[in-house]
């Protein structure tokens, strides 16, 4: 859950100083995504009256003057998607509770959705290289 709160504020003060249209858009469903996975975690521990984390969307400045590249920015975010994919994944394996296995399930199919957004960009801007993929069997086996 705390980099989810993480990842949120970063995805609020990254939509703020982006330069592409497309990246602020990334980034603001990236926020929104976090956000509602905040929400369906802190659903849980507040119903076993366990602390909720805080968040950090206070200490995101006002500055609309990026420090960083786009590239760097959505680097940085896509690490923390995958990192948060193994936690998740991590989470669901050891859960014995049948609420947390669907949470956790729902969590690991959104991230991966916003995943492909993410690394859709990432090739698009020649900032990511696309992985080798297999040979198309059928096509190539078309009379021609």
């Amino acid at each position: 859950m705390k980099k989810k709160i993480l990842g949120k504020a970063l995805s609020i003060g990254f939509s703020q100083v982006t330069q592409s249209s497309e990246v602020r858009k990334f980034f603001k469903s990236a926020q929104k995504t976090s956000d509602e996975q905040i929400q369906s975690l802190g659903k849980i521990l507040h119903q076993d009256n366990l602390p909720i984390p805080m968040s950090w969307e206070s200490e995101v400045t006002d500055s609309t003057e990026s420090p960083f590249s786009d590239k760097l920015m959505l680097y940085h975010t896509g690490f923390l998607l995958q990192t948060a994919q193994n936690y998740h994944g991590a989470g669901l394996a050891s859960a014995m509770r049948s609420d947390l296995a669907m949470t956790y399930e729902k969590i690991i199919l959104k991230n991966l959705s916003v995943t492909k957004q993410w690394f859709n960009i990432m090739t698009k801007n020649k900032w990511l290289e696309q992985p080798p993929l297999a040979p198309n069997r059928k096509e190539l086996a078309k009379d021609k």
